[in-house]
């Protein structure tokens, strides 16, 4: 016999607490990456006056930083080579999250080469060598093997070592923006790179979430990330015309000739010191000295 007076909703309740709490143990589990992909930012080419440019030009250090961060901009795709041969692509949040973070990617580094078209100072799109041209290109082919192998190998602990790069990756442009923003004022490029950084500040979010909680559920984890981060190129692609670019953008961000006291440093670092198992790299505070070394050779 049928209990009628039993609550019908007692048991599609329970079902839904159940997926709460499931949801609850989820990496960045606070940051929603539907409300994300509905509110993605797309084109600013409309918001760009060239006449202000001509009114304004940029300096040529602005406009060397601008060069450096469009190229560094334009390594999504290089990322995403890496990222979607490993078990991270098989995360459907995170590869949900990658799709909108692309094409936003993709927007930001049209902006930046839109400014410098318009300031008269179009960004260089030859300035690889031939022989570099062809290491890269042999490199970005042949890399996703590699990597592929050793992925599956460590499984999915490597994703807790892609959220950290886009971590720290993140965490440098925003001060390569912030020292585009202070360096000289400006009616229209300031506007633009405010845009830019609160676009990144979402993208910086889902990251370090990520990342933490990643690695704090793995001390497994916890030690690949920290021997691949610990001597990787920061940030990817500043060196895709070289070292020397590397250098010359870490000299451009970080101005200040104590290096371990410069603000900007010391916010990254302390960032980076807060993810488990990474304190003590110090990897803002040796860019920071890889560009100091690259200024005094160039002023020899």
């Amino acid at each position: 016999m049928v209990n009628r007076d039993s609550p019908r909703g007692t048991a599609p309740a329970a079902l839904e607490d159940a997926e709460q709490e499931s949801a609850m143990l989820r990496p960045a589990h606070g940051f929603s990456v539907r409300d994300y992909a509905k509110s993605a930012v797309g084109s600013r080419r409309k918001e760009i006056d060239a006449a202000a440019f001509a009114e304004t030009p940029l300096s040529a250090e602005t406009v060397a930083l601008l060069r450096a961060l469009s190229d560094i901009e334009r390594a999504t795709m290089q990322y995403l080579r890496g990222v979607l041969v490993t078990p991270t692509h098989k995360d459907a949040r995170v590869t949900a999250f990658l799709i909108t973070w692309a094409y936003e990617k993709y927007w930001i580094t049209d902006t930046l080469d839109t400014v410098l078209k318009a300031n008269g100072t179009p960004r260089d799109k030859t300035r690889s060598t031939g022989l570099r041209r062809t290491v890269h290109g042999v490199r970005d082919r042949f890399a996703p093997i590699g990597q592929a192998l050793i992925a599956n190998v460590l499984g999915e602990d490597i994703i807790a070592w892609h959220m950290t790069i886009g971590t720290i990756d993140d965490l440098i442009t925003h001060a390569a923006y912030r020292a585009v923003r202070e360096r000289e004022p400006h009616p229209v490029l300031d506007r633009l790179v405010d845009e830019i950084l609160e676009t990144k500040a979402r993208h910086l979010e889902f990251f370090t979430a990520q990342a933490s909680d990643r690695l704090a559920a793995s001390p497994r984890a916890q030690g690949i990330t920290r021997r691949r981060i610990r001597n990787a190129v920061w940030p990817t692609g500043s060196d895709a015309n070289g070292p020397r670019q590397t250098a010359r953008f870490a000299a451009l961000v970080f101005r200040s000739t104590a290096t371990w006291s410069d603000p900007a440093v010391l916010g990254i670092d302390a960032s980076i010191d807060a993810l488990p198992g990474q304190s003590g790299l110090h990897l803002a505070a040796r860019l920071a000295r890889r560009g100091r070394r690259g200024s005094l050779e160039e002023n020899r």
